[in-house]
């Protein structure tokens, strides 16, 4: 009988080891897919989390510009009209309406016509923009953050004096942005913006509002303990160097890695792992192969796997 345990255990911790873990978070090892690969990819990842339809920039190996958009749940990959050459990505959830940010300019999508006008401020370069209950942007080498509400465009006075390199509004209304190499934090009610961590992350939001963090050397992902304020590590990536991520409308991550120009999608599998540290980087280990996966949520994706080089 012991035997028996010894050479099921050792089976299953082989098994184990054969699968991929590119991502290890609340410790569910994900594996991940390919959206669009080979590319050059600059500016924001945005995405409709009611329709799961991913948006981007991307250029081919031509050197044109496209802003495509992927829907994850149809598995299929369009262009957006009319927009060659985009930045800044924003959408607004309650009408799905996909603001994109050219050379000059802010420019509106609605997916439902499939049509593309010139929206905003159109002699402006706009750097980083979010949509959350109103349009949030920065300016291309230009200091402050702005709103912009009925044609209006407005200046927060009490970031007027950072220079705003990346920036999200969490669940709580506040305001966290990376300027000078560091990341500051403006909360929402508060005189002035504080220092919140002296160094460099990307920032997103999942799509509850909560803040998450990732640091592209070390390759950790965190989020915001909002009792104590301060940076929770929740995981890492593999050996991936995540650029930009979103989160779609299951809280799964599309991430850009800058080492493969790869745009991928991670998907939970049934595995156990965790996160130690080597050095300066994290390392993730596989634990064991889970049969009491049933309390997390199954991927409804199944056929993500097949997305791989559809461009």
């Amino acid at each position: 009988m012991k035997i028996i345990l010894l050479l099921s255990t050792l089976f299953n911790i082989t098994i184990a080891r054969r699968i991929s873990c590119h991502a290890c978070l609340n410790s569910i090892c994900y594996k991940r897919a390919t959206i669009l690969k080979g590319h050059k990819f600059s500016g924001q990842l945005a995405i409709d989390r009611n329709s799961n339809v991913l948006y981007f920039h991307y250029q081919n190996n031509r050197s044109r510009d496209f802003t495509g958009a992927f829907d994850l749940d149809k598995v299929k990959f369009s262009f957006v009209p009319n927009l060659g050459f985009t930045f800044g990505h924003a959408v607004d959830q309650s009408t799905k309406d996909l603001y994109a940010s050219g050379t000059k300019g802010i420019y509106k999508y609605n997916p439902k016509e499939n049509k593309t006008e010139l929206f905003a401020l159109k002699e402006k370069t706009i750097w980083h923009m979010q949509f959350d209950d109103k349009l949030y942007y920065t300016e291309f080498q230009k200091k402050g953050l702005y709103t912009y509400i009925n044609k209006n465009s407005k200046i927060i006075p009490e970031l007027s004096e950072h220079q705003i390199d990346d920036f999200i509004v969490d669940k709580k209304g506040d305001i966290y942005f990376m300027s000078n190499y560091t990341i500051h934090v403006f909360r929402k009610g508060a005189k002035s913006p504080v220092l919140f961590e002296d160094e460099i992350y990307s920032l997103t939001t999942d799509k509850d509002g909560n803040a998450y963090f990732i640091q592209p050397y070390t390759r950790g992902i965190y989020n915001v303990n909002y009792r104590s304020k301060k940076l929770n590590e929740v995981g890492a990536f593999g050996k991936a160097s995540a650029f930009k991520l979103v989160f779609d409308g299951d809280n799964h991550i599309i991430y850009y890695d800058v080492t493969n120009k790869n745009l991928f999608y991670l998907s939970p599998t049934l595995n156990i792992c965790s996160v130690g540290t080597r050095g300066k980087h994290r390392k993730m280990f596989i634990a064991t192969t889970s049969r009491s996966y049933k309390n997390h949520k199954k991927n409804n994706l199944s056929s993500i796997k097949n997305i791989t080089e559809i461009i």
